[in-house]
């Protein structure tokens, strides 16, 4: 392509040139008045060489290329042409509708032909790198300014406030709040205000003047995003900010007299440990904040921070720290640049029996296993190009009485003047990886036992997908365990596309709750199906456990059980019903019975009224035995709960049952807890002793509270029990050798009744050793307290 035309004067050698030339050159005539233009001249002025030609070269300069150029930088090119000066290079930035660039003017005059070049260079990419070198030593020199003087501060200086004034020179049109966090107390203090001035009044108005006497309280949630140490952007506004802790409206109206846009919270937080946070607060009309060096300098706040931290626990605690130091089970290392060792702590000397001075200058990689040392070499070049920067790992160690596995935290501080080393915090933790490698034998062997067991195990995420089963339920389907894992639940056991509505294991995840059913199978099994939810330390849920059981023989049992059950519940029935006919029918038998005998005595006389008498005898005896039968079947039938019982008033009436036996009783008041069967065991207590005693038998009834008991006894004059048999009377169908009547029902039934109501019953001689002098019978009640 030619730049000019033929007639212009100008030699074809000089156009081609010209046509060669990348950067946009005018080539003028001694008065400054254009002959040609190169083609990237063209481009850049808009203009085509034949339009330019004999043009002012000031003028083109002026409207086609520097229009909006930097006012002082345009007038003095301009200057130049207009007066016709060589100029060796001037940086001039051109903006235009396709982003901005930037170009180095240069004038020169041709002696042979006096004719001037004008030329324009592109250097966009030199400037853009030297631009992107500039910021980028301008971070680095606000990094190390930074780090420089935090590391510096003296101890009664205000680090949060330092730190707020840091990162509002990192966002100048924002507005900063730094925050101390008090994680003891769960509290965020605001510490440091910038930017605010602005609107100071009408915050002051709302809060008073003591905004750094506030005092917001950190939910969980909070608490865990700033654990993480990332910069999170706040969608919820001041209202997030304030940890809801601030009215809503409030919060809107200061947004809206700010005129905030986006929001950022900065946490300030190191191996898990929260120190404070700060907010930006941009504003729509403010600068733009340089997030790269602030996510650097959190990191270097973070640490600064946690020294600071430690440096004033230390100042508060030295007698603490030295006892920690010399007396701890951690020990700990400064080791020099050459790795060798300058201090040792003395609790080394109780690691392996190393005394602390004999350290001083050995090599610290001497003491580590040979197996462990290329990883700890890589360790330690790394932090070494880490200043204040730390690393925790496991290492064995060799020691003169064997080797121990140590956990250390090796921190850089070789640029700290007061320690020129690497800091080494270990602690040996031979003991834990044993007990953990016993923990993980443990794990083998519940493998083990749970792959022994027939009922069926499996673990599974939250997604229900299978991360673990026993041998047994992997057998279930002709499978092995190590196939099943990572497929779904009721893929594998049931070969189904979706959850089952009723899995026990489904419902558990939904409620958090173990939960159980049975299932039959199409074989004609019954299946018993447990589900667990198991959940982590903060209550989440982490995995699924289901336990499966074939229980169709223990079903099968209980059913046959049920029926045998229920065949004698009908026994029963029927034996019951034909006892209530017996017992019937005999009773109205004995009743006309006793009606005969009764006129046969009264018209009888002599041998013939003794039998009479004697049969009467034996039909008395039957109806007794028919009472005491009843009222055992009472007892057992009839379980009325305990209540408080007039101990005092059951004796009474029952002394008015034997108006003619000699009954001595003092008249006692106490209440027990019993039912209104109650006044059998006397009934039939009183009635032995009148019935074996004979018309004389005296009958003496005494009470006393013995150890929180009621002690009652019925005491009487009559034949006694021998020791023999002071047991057996009161088991049925016994009766004493002195006892001539009775069927050994009667004691039995007061057994059974003091049983019930938590009371024994025995028999003692009514005179210590003469059976022959009477018995007294002793039972026990409990006493109603209160």
């Amino acid at each position: 392509m030619q730049t000019t035309e033929p007639d212009t004067g100008v030699r074809p050698e000089i156009l081609e040139i010209l046509d060669a030339m990348e950067d946009a050159v005018i080539l003028a005539d001694s008065g400054m008045f254009v002959r040609t233009i190169t083609p990237s001249m063209e481009r850049l002025a808009g203009i085509s060489a034949g339009d330019a030609r004999n043009a002012d070269a000031a003028r083109i300069v002026a409207e086609k290329i520097l229009p909006e150029a930097d006012g002082d930088q345009r007038e003095r090119i301009l200057s130049l042409l207009q007066n016709r000066t060589e100029s060796g290079g001037i940086t001039v930035r051109v903006p235009s509708a396709a982003g901005e660039r930037w170009y180095i003017f240069s004038s020169r005059r041709v002696e042979a032909t006096a004719d001037w070049l004008v030329r324009f260079r592109d250097v966009t990419r030199r400037e853009a790198a030297e631009g992107e070198v500039r910021r980028r030593s301008d971070d680095l020199a606000f990094l190390s300014r930074a780090a420089t003087e935090l590391a510096s501060m003296p101890e009664e200086a205000d680090l949060f406030s330092a730190i707020g004034a840091y990162l509002h020179e990192l966002a100048p049109g924002s507005v900063v709040i730094a925050s101390a966090a008090d994680i003891q107390a769960g509290t965020l203090s605001p510490r440091a205000f910038f930017g605010i001035e602005p609107f100071l009044p009408d915050i002051i108005e709302v809060f008073g003047e003591g905004l750094t006497g506030l005092s917001l309280e950190i939910p969980p949630d909070i608490r865990a995003i700033m654990t993480r140490g990332e910069i999170e952007e706040v969608k919820g506004g001041l209202q997030e900010i304030a940890l809801g802790q601030i009215s809503q409206e409030i919060c809107r109206k200061f947004e809206d007299i700010a005129g905030f846009g986006a929001m950022y919270c900065i946490p300030f937080a190191w191996k898990g440990e929260i120190f404070g946070s700060a907010v930006i607060l941009t504003r729509r009309e403010g600068g733009e904040v340089n997030f790269r060096v602030v996510e650097v300098f959190r990191s270097l706040a973070s640490i600064a921070l946690q020294r600071s931290r430690a440096e004033a626990e230390l100042r508060g605690s030295e007698k603490t720290f030295r006892a920690l130091i010399e007396k701890g089970s951690e020990f700990i290392l400064i080791i020099d640049d050459q790795s060798k060792i300058r201090f040792a702590s003395p609790p080394i000397e109780r690691l392996d029996g190393f005394a602390p001075d004999t350290l001083i200058g050995r090599h610290a990689f001497d003491m580590i296993q040979p197996e462990d040392l290329p990883r700890v070499k890589e360790v330690v070049s790394t932090l070494a190009q880490r200043p204040g920067g730390s690393v925790q790992f496991e290492v064995r160690f060799r020691g003169p009485r064997g080797t121990h596995v140590i956990e250390a935290i090796v921190t850089n501080l070789l640029g700290d003047p007061q320690v020129r080393g690497f800091v080494v915090n270990a602690w040996d933790i031979t003991e834990r990886k044993r007990t953990e490698e016993a923990l993980r034998r443990a794990e083998r062997e519940k493998a083990l036992i749970l792959d022994s067991t027939a009922e069926m195990f499996a673990y599974y995420d939250t997604d229900l997908k299978i991360l673990w089963v026993n041998r047994a339920a992997a057998a279930f389907i002709g499978r092995e365990p190590a196939d099943l894992v990572g497929h779904r639940c009721y893929e594998i056991w049931h070969n189904r596309t979706g959850v089952c509505d009723i899995c026990p294991v489904v419902i558990a995840r939904e409620t958090r709750q173990p939960q159980e059913t049975e299932i039959p199978t199409p074989d004609g099994r019954i299946f018993f199906l447990r589900g667990y939810p198991v959940t982590d330390e903060r209550g989440e849920l982490i995995g699924l456990i289901e336990f499966a059981q074939d229980i169709t023989d223990r079903k099968r049992a209980e059913e046959e059980r049920a029926r045998l059950h229920h065949d004698l519940e009908v026994a029963n029935r029927e034996a019951n019903l034909y006892l209530d006919i017996l017992t019937h029918d005999i009773r109205n038998a004995n009743g006309v019975a006793i009606l005969y005998t009764d006129l046969l005595m009264d018209i009888l006389e002599g041998e013939p009224k003794k039998y009479v008498q004697k049969m009467k005898g034996s039909i008395d005896k039957s109806t007794e035995v028919l009472a005491n039968v009843a009222m055992i079947r009472k007892i057992h039938q009839e379980h009325a709960p305990l209540k408080p019982i007039d101990l005092h008033g059951v004796i009474v009436s029952e002394q008015k049952n034997f108006p003619e036996a000699g009954i001595r009783y003092g008249g006692v008041s106490r209440m027990v807890w019993a039912d209104d069967l109650l006044a059998e065991v006397f009934h039939n207590l009183i009635g032995n002793a009148v019935k074996f005693g004979g018309p004389d038998v005296v009958i003496t009834i005494s009470i006393e509270t013995i150890d929180g008991n009621v002690v009652v006894t019925v005491a009487d004059t009559g034949p006694g029990v021998p020791d023999e048999l002071k047991e057996s009377i009161f088991r049925r169908f016994e009766r004493g050798r002195t006892r001539a009547r009775g069927e050994g029902l009667g004691l039995y039934i007061c057994r059974t009744l003091l049983e019930r109501y938590g009371g024994r019953i025995w028999v003692e001689d009514r005179v210590p050793g003469h059976p022959e002098a009477g018995a007294a019978f002793r039972f026990t009640l409990k006493e109603v307290v209160g």
